[in-house]
């Protein structure tokens, strides 16, 4: 019905222009698409060992994650390595004797081949290092021995709210996604699981001083109890932050 109001003001010419225009947007956002396609949603690819992971060709959103790019994509492992394979449905496995830290670098050829991607496969394995993972705060805190679990007396002051341990080792604090996506802290770390010691080196913000970390993982390493080694008139005495695994 609106095309035929319009055909007295030449109502041909106006649609052909809207069709064009339409067409047109479609195809820049097709590029935009093409030219920031990278491999994901992770980065990098980190796998324990004996499981898998989907990787796909993806492109960033405005204040999202990685949306898939629809795409034939051609994906290879070079240069081999024993016990990391990906099969044709873009799975990567890596086989349950795989070393921890052992990695691999997988391909995407899309596009006809004017795309080529790649990205580094980490393999792990968390009895070796058991942080390894996201985390979100937990508004508790655990205190005493027992590590028993209370509400928090004032709002943590605790950076965050995801911590992301890589196996590298580095580290990411912030919020991943959406308006308030940004960076807290960032850098490399030095987890010692033995005498439950963790040091951040913080590379962002820039200046910023190390700090040490007693911890304890429980609740078959699915909460991270984390007590800061220098002084800390926020929490209350013989307590500690809690963070739980995604």
């Amino acid at each position: 019905m609106k095309l035929r109001e319009f055909r007295p003001m030449g109502g041909r010419l106006c649609c052909f222009v809207v069709i064009v225009a339409m067409s047109c947007c479609a195809q820049k956002k097709d590029e935009w698409a093409l030219n920031n396609a990278q491999i994901g949603p992770d980065q990098p690819i980190e796998i324990a060992v004996g499981s898998s992971f989907v990787a796909q060709v993806m492109y960033p959103v405005p204040d999202g994650p990685l949306f898939p790019l629809k795409a034939a994509v051609v994906w290879s492992i070079a240069p081999v390595v024993q016990g990391i394979t990906i099969d044709t449905a873009e799975k990567i496995t890596v086989a349950a004797n795989v070393k921890h830290g052992t990695t691999a670098t997988v391909h995407a050829n899309f596009a006809g081949g004017k795309r080529l991607l790649e990205t580094k496969i980490y393999a792990f394995r968390l009895e070796e290092n058991p942080l390894v993972g996201r985390w979100k705060i937990d508004s508790n805190i655990a205190c005493g021995e027992a590590n028993e679990l209370k509400p928090a007396s004032k709002p943590t002051a605790l950076p965050g709210p995801t911590w992301i341990f890589h196996v590298k080792p580095e580290f990411f604090v912030g919020r991943e996604y959406g308006i308030a996506a940004g960076i807290r802290m960032a850098g490399t770390y030095e987890l010692d699981s033995k005498a439950g010691k963790l040091k951040l080196i913080t590379q962002w913000p820039k200046n910023k001083p190390e700090t040490n970390w007693e911890l304890v993982l429980a609740d078959a390493n699915k909460t991270l109890c984390l007590h800061p080694v220098e002084t800390n008139e926020e929490l209350p005495f013989g307590c500690s932050y809690v963070l739980r695994r995604f």
